[in-house]
């Protein structure tokens, strides 16, 4: 077992795949750099999901996995998995993928003011989400929010901005505060809707 930090690197791009990860606690996100030098979330890692599938095949990690929030992961040799436990991994990745079809269809439609709000809410029921005095929040930057739903930095903290002043949420050091849950629900099932 292996206790990471905030982002902390699990495995890099290029790197031998000699080890499959179990996430214990925490959220992961495996990312791929973009030439213009970007980050492009492609996929969140949930507790009891298994990641670094490249190791199956004992090829080189094709994407780099990171800590979203701190994180326990369990690092295991395939080659010396059973039968039964390498079809448990089937079976929870293609339960993940399942999720990243639907994370595309998250990316591809609707304007940019309800991916963010579809993203926030997905953050809502992950690890990175959290309750304080104020209410529910998720522990995002909006860097992560941008690498998330393929836009920049600028274009969020502008939307977050209106989101804020409507009242649909409130923003502090890498939190985002979800004030307007029904508010922000219709904002994501909207643009699906018309897409």
């Amino acid at each position: 077992m292996k206790r990471l930090g905030r982002k902390e690197i699990v495995y890099l791009r290029g790197e031998r795949a000699q080890t499959l990860y179990r996430l214990e606690e925490g959220l992961v996100r495996i990312v791929e750099f973009l030439p213009d030098g970007r980050l492009l979330t492609l996929r969140h890692v949930l507790p009891g999901d298994y990641f670094g599938e490249e190791a199956l095949e004992g090829k080189a990690y094709r994407y780099t996995a990171e800590a979203m929030t701190e994180a326990l992961v369990q690092g295991l040799d395939p080659g010396v998995m059973d039968h039964q436990a390498l079809h448990q991994v089937a079976k929870n990745l293609a339960r993940q993928m399942r999720r990243v079809h639907a994370y595309e269809a998250h990316l591809q439609t609707g304007e940019l003011r309800a991916r963010i709000a579809r993203y926030l809410l997905f953050l809502a029921d992950t690890p990175a989400s959290a309750r304080d005095g104020q209410g529910l929040y998720v522990t995002v930057s909006h860097e992560e929010i941008a690498d998330a739903t393929a836009s920049t930095r600028e274009s969020v903290s502008k939307l977050l901005s209106d989101l804020r002043r409507e009242g649909l949420l409130a923003t502090a050091y890498r939190r985002v505060y979800l004030l307007d849950l029904a508010a922000l629900e219709r904002e994501a099932e909207g643009a699906l809707e018309a897409a």
